[in-house]
């Protein structure tokens, strides 16, 4: 148990940096002040419980499926048989009921396999046919959700993190391996969704070279994310 809890404190230790490198409109994940205030208590977050790791669980969940579309219909689109089936594969897996902490690494290691392959098959610019347009069309949609939805889990997992660093070592060794798993998504979320953005973006440049057909509201709803 006390290995469980020591791990769990290092997942929160890396988790407590400034957001503004990922999101400049953010704020700071570790849920503290400047060491200034006007006089007024400082705030406290409460202590996460499982029905709130849950939510966490759930909200990643929901923003990574929506990646793994995307990156279906771009893989369709660019002639990447092989990693359309992996994906489609891992997002039904996701959507299968419990998920553990294990699933859901191996779900962003997947992800990350399947963008570099995208990457690398958009960066040779091949030509699209009306069918390869439609998919690609279709994945920024799904795209462009799922990197609103990476900005609420940011925020959630703020929350979770503030909660999580009010623990004291005997609280800690208790929810230990119980919070594992919150642990882990607060501590990747900010990465997941500068990558996701990211990805948007290039997406976007793509689309735009290619003739692709974007939201109109895509660019503006960007802009709003920074």
């Amino acid at each position: 148990m006390m290995r469980n809890a020591t791990l769990l404190a290092l997942l929160l230790a890396t988790a407590a940096f400034p957001a503004q490198a990922q999101f400049s409109g953010l704020k700071g994940l570790t849920g503290k002040n400047d060491g200034k205030n006007d006089g007024k208590p400082a705030n406290t977050t409460a202590a996460p419980d499982a029905a709130a790791q849950d939510a966490l669980v759930q909200r990643f969940i929901g923003a990574q499926s929506k990646s793994l579309q995307a990156q279906s219909e771009f893989a369709n689109a660019l002639g990447l048989a092989e990693q359309v089936q992996l994906l489609e594969a891992e997002r039904k897996a996701l959507s299968g009921g419990a998920v553990n902490l294990d699933a859901m690494k191996k779900t962003v290691s997947i992800s990350e396999a399947a963008q570099k392959a995208i990457d690398e098959r958009q960066a040779a610019q091949p030509e699209l046919n009306a069918k390869a347009k439609k998919h690609y069309a279709d994945g920024l949609v799904s795209l462009l959700a799922s990197t609103v939805e990476a900005r609420k889990l940011v925020g959630e997992a703020s929350t979770f993190t503030s909660g999580m660093q009010s623990l004291g070592a005997i609280q800690m060794a208790t929810l230990g391996r119980k919070l594992m798993a919150g642990a882990w998504v607060a501590k990747e979320s900010p990465g997941f969704a500068k990558g996701l953005y990211s990805s948007t973006r290039a997406a976007l440049t793509f689309a735009q070279k290619n003739k692709v057909k974007a939201p109109s509201n895509a660019d503006a709803l960007l802009d709003g994310l920074k």
